[in-house]
């Protein structure tokens, strides 16, 4: 993709999109990273969804982007033979094979994605994969590729130490909670499949195919497993689990209704620095 020309920041002028304009639609739609958006700062989400005007945009992350599909196209490789991927087998998880599913390209589009209704709101999300025991009735597993360049060893410790990666933990809650809302056999253990750039190396031109010899140095990958039944499953001293999205999705209704925005969420950034700009 290329960007040839600057948008300036304006108000969302798509009334459907605004909680309680009269075009909106009812169930209001909600996705994953909105409900936790709400979680990070009731104030910034009541603004986003409700006034119309959302954080100003950054640019996608377009090597982090080339990982996740050729990780896509490698895995929906063994989803139509109905073999596990070498990574699941060198992490202990030959039993397991990708999910082949009529509606699986749909559960992977940002724009559909796994959807359900509760507590008068259309919540949904994108999931990069679903891993299943293969045999009839099998269990589900929530999946999701991540790609960084971090001179620390990716771990499940890690996940709730870095305030940053917790958030993927509450990615995973999340949809596991949509997709046992849409009544598959959905396992509470979701798998993180965790590329990350080796800093060590001193060149590009290795790794890659004789025709472009220059390839992404990276370290060994990384299946982490967390489990959002396990009560260590805890992440700046929040308790991820079922209710935990339960209670999100209430809250975020509660807060659509609020007749001004509420107070900010405690570490917001964007709030403070509003405030400071709006004092000079």
């Amino acid at each position: 993709m290329v960007t040839k020309e600057r948008r300036p920041w304006k108000q969302r002028t798509t009334a459907k999109s605004m909680y309680g304009s009269g075009d909106a639609a009812d169930p209001f739609p909600l996705s994953r990273s909105k409900l936790d958006q709400f979680h990070k700062c009731p104030r910034c989400f009541w603004i986003d969804r409700v006034a119309g005007m959302p954080h100003p945009g950054m640019p996608g992350f377009a090597l982090n982007t080339q990982v996740d599909a050729l990780l896509k196209k490698e895995f929906d490789a063994h989803r139509a033979a109905g073999t596990p991927h070498p990574y699941m087998v060198g992490h202990g998880l030959g039993h397991l094979v990708p999910l082949d599913h009529a509606n699986m390209n749909d559960w992977r589009n940002n724009f559909k994605g796994v959807r359900t209704v509760k507590h008068d709101l259309t919540l949904f999300g994108s999931v990069d994969d679903i891993w299943c025991e293969p045999s009839e009735g099998g269990t589900w597993f929530v999946v999701d590729y991540k790609a960084t360049a971090s001179a620390d060893d990716m771990t499940a410790e890690l996940f709730f130490e870095d305030i940053y990666k917790g958030s993927y933990v509450r990615q995973m809650a999340i949809y596991q909670w949509i997709l046992r809302e849409m009544g598959a056999p959905v396992s509470s253990k979701g798998y993180f499949v965790y590329e990350n750039g080796n800093k060590a190396v001193d060149s590009l031109m290795d790794g890659g195919p004789a025709d472009a010899p220059r390839g992404i140095p990276l370290k060994p990958v990384r299946v982490i497993e967390i489990d959002t039944a396990d009560p260590d499953c805890v992440v700046e001293g929040v308790r991820i689990n079922m209710d935990w999205v339960e209670n999100l999705v209430i809250g975020a209704k509660a807060c659509l209704d609020l007749p001004a925005p509420p107070d900010a969420g405690e570490h917001c950034e964007h709030c403070p620095y509003v405030a400071s700009v709006s004092q000079l």
